[in-house]
């Protein structure tokens, strides 16, 4: 699936980021919730949603999801990305498995538009628990670092659990 992305994304005489292709794909930024009562009902209202993608069971921890975009470790006001965090579940380009910490987690690549910006919204380091579960720790925009987002889009096959474009998802 790896091949697939990188075929997709990446300018194989330049190695470069195809950001043209990025923009196609992206969705509309969605509108951030101003308030914790907004951003809970977006996820049915819940205090604990849970989800099932790739073979992967996900839980975020609402509250703790919302007050991460405004308190995180950086201290970056994130609150007008709120809106991204279940698009980027549900619909994501790329999950990619790894370790981190010498803990198992997986990561979340979708890109956001608006009429100007193009946003590299990366769900990072979720977490896998003794139960199985990966659990939401932190989600952010990569801020242009298409370093970074070579890194995922060159991750190994073996470590690429889904790719959108691959044939039968939507490509």
């Amino acid at each position: 699936m790896s091949y697939l992305a990188e075929k997709r994304y990446l300018d194989r005489r330049t190695d470069r980021v195809k950001l043209n292709i990025l923009w196609n794909d992206a969705d509309p930024l969605p509108k951030r919730h101003r308030t914790f009562q907004s951003f809970k009902t977006s996820f049915g209202n819940v205090n604990y949603y849970e989800l099932e993608i790739a073979g992967c069971f996900i839980v975020v921890d609402v509250k703790y999801a919302f007050r991460h975009f405004n308190q995180n470790t950086y201290n970056e006001m994130r609150s007008h990305i709120n809106g991204t965090l279940l698009p980027t579940l549900h619909d994501p380009i790329l999950i990619v498995r790894d370790t981190y910490e010498n803990q198992s987690v997986i990561t979340f690549y979708k890109t956001f538009k608006t009429q100007n910006d193009l946003y590299h919204i990366v769900m990072f380091k979720a977490y896998k628990q003794n139960n199985g579960k990966y659990y939401f720790k932190t989600i952010f925009n990569l801020d242009d670092n298409l370093g970074k987002v070579k890194k995922i889009i060159k991750a190994l096959d073996m470590k690429t659990i889904y790719f959108k474009y691959t044939e039968g998802n939507g490509s």
